[in-house]
């Protein structure tokens, strides 16, 4: 099998499905394109792929990643070109490539997210200088304060908003939305939000 880490974004009217139902996307448009898709063994096979990490719903996201296996090699150049043929209107794809090491899900540690709201140098600052900044979050054990300064590893402003630099993998993980309530009083929404990119150590892109 040969492994492809394909690089897309997911924008308009599909940001409003949940990850499940874009993993049927996806996978139907896998089929369409008859691309050499491997599949799982078993009574059930399925399709062999794997996001990186899940897009909350609501929120676009400009630069997003899996991975899949194929059974027979093919250019690169042919994976898009078969996969934007086959997509629905929402779902470009970027590019394919071979991925170096982990998977795309294991490789991920941080993210950068757009936030299309005002927001003043006075709230980031008090952010970035606040030593701990301890919430009530949902955990498997429960309701539990938790830190999650650590987890906001920058935040500055860009030509259309504010970015986003927080921790994003298995090991570590906050949501956008959470840094969204420390910065202004506007009611936390997953439109404000896009996903500009996700990365691996060294704030290297997937």
């Amino acid at each position: 099998m040969f492994k492809i880490r394909i690089r897309f974004s997911k924008t308009g009217t599909l940001c409003y499905i949940g990850h499940l139902d874009f993993l049927k996307v996806f996978t139907q448009t896998i089929r369409r394109s008859k691309l050499p898709i491997a599949y799982s063994q078993g009574f059930n096979p399925h399709q062999i792929i794997s996001f990186a990490l899940p897009l909350p719903l609501g929120m676009e996201s400009i630069n997003d990643y899996l991975d899949i296996s194929i059974v027979s090699e093919l250019p690169e150049s042919e994976v898009v070109e078969k996969l934007n043929a086959a997509a629905p209107p929402g779902l470009t794809i970027l590019a394919a490539y071979t991925p170096d090491g982990a998977t795309a899900a294991a490789a991920t540690v941080t993210a950068d997210y757009l936030l299309a709201v005002d927001v003043s140098d006075d709230a980031i600052k008090k952010v970035l200088d606040s030593e701990e900044i301890v919430i009530p979050k949902k955990t498997k054990s429960g309701i539990k304060n938790t830190d999650i300064r650590p987890d906001i590893l920058d935040i500055k402003k860009i030509q259309g908003g504010v970015l986003l630099h927080l921790s994003a993998g298995s090991a570590r993980f906050i949501n956008p939305l959470l840094v969204m309530q420390q910065l202004t009083d506007k009611p936390p929404c997953n439109s404000k939000l896009t996903r500009l990119e996700l990365y691996k150590e060294g704030r290297i892109p997937l």
